[in-house]
């Protein structure tokens, strides 16, 4: 069935292969051989946790399994090599959607060898989907087209002309959206997942607009904001809440969402309410360049 696909020139290791680890290198090589090796290989319940398509001058599908860790990378160099990958792969790692492994569809340059529509043909919907800065904008906006379901989104730049092409964007309900590109408050208002990192810096003013909007019923489905503040534009290097009610907090509830979120011992945080009881904090993480602002929903 995979012909030239089985050459070992094709099949590159990852990683280190050490103990049972090299048992799961042989295992996924020996299913190659025959279908009645297939058929042996996935009655042992390999699980991948995460499949890798990066889509860049090499074309890489790279598998990662649970432990004992594999990390797997394979190159095909035709459409039929790639269907052929991807179905062995959902055969021998038990997987047959997104929905039980994370699937990631990272795209770092123009594919030259498949078009977006043949990818999507041969590998389907995507959990996790990256665009990075090198893509053209009709390259990005042609894979938002054809790979439109993911979970996650990483946009790292916006490849509209209207402001209302990339709100269209902002406002599919995303279980997580990362953009790196100028955004207005209007575009923050839009967002409807539920975790949202915008990684250029804001004005204190408009987060506290923000703020309000969120206090009076605004992103119901938001759990979590991030956003960078200039220091330039702070005074005094604080973060002034103007406008908005807020609770102290505890010393053991603040060490409880430092600890749960990564912050450092340093991050200083208050209590604010939305106008429905929603509790939320607001936490600062204060760097020498920036202040680094979260929005947290608690329940």
């Amino acid at each position: 069935m995979f012909g030239t696909i089985v050459s070992l020139p094709h099949i590159m290791g990852g990683a280190s292969f050490q103990g049972l680890c090299e048992s799961h290198f042989f295992r996924f090589f020996i299913s190659l051989v025959s279908s009645k090796t297939k058929n042996l290989v996935t009655s042992l319940g390999l699980r991948a946790d995460r499949v890798d398509i990066r889509i860049d001058r090499l074309n890489e599908v790279v598998v990662h399994t649970q432990a004992p860790y594999l990390n797997l990378t394979l190159r095909p160099f035709t459409l039929l090599e790639f269907k052929d990958w991807m179905n062995h792969i959902r055969t021998i790692f038990c997987f047959t959607s997104p929905a039980n492994v994370l699937q990631r569809m990272l795209f770092f340059q123009n594919s030259v060898r498949f078009t977006v529509q043949s990818l999507k043909d041969a590998i389907g919907n995507v959990s996790d989907l990256f665009l990075s800065r090198q893509l053209t904008d009709v390259m990005s906006r042609n894979v938002l087209k054809h790979f439109n379901t993911p979970s996650t989104l990483f946009l790292y730049r916006n490849p509209f002309e209207e402001v209302s092409e990339i709100q269209k964007i902002f406002i599919q309900n995303f279980k997580t959206i990362s953009f790196h590109d100028v955004y207005s408050l209007d575009d923050m208002l839009l967002v409807n997942s539920e975790s949202v990192q915008f990684t250029k810096p804001i004005s204190q003013k408009r987060f506290n607009r923000f703020v309000k909007h969120w206090i009076r019923g605004s992103n119901p489905r938001l759990q979590y904001l991030y956003t960078p503040i200039n220091k330039t534009d702070v005074a005094s290097g604080e973060v002034y809440l103007e406008g908005i009610r807020c609770m102290e907090m505890s010393q053991d509830a603040k060490r409880e969402i430092r600890q749960k979120h990564k912050f450092s011992v340093n991050a200083d945080m208050i209590q604010i309410r939305r106008n429905d009881g929603t509790p939320a904090v607001i936490a600062t993480n204060d760097t020498q360049r920036r202040l680094h602002m979260f929005l947290i929903v608690l329940h």
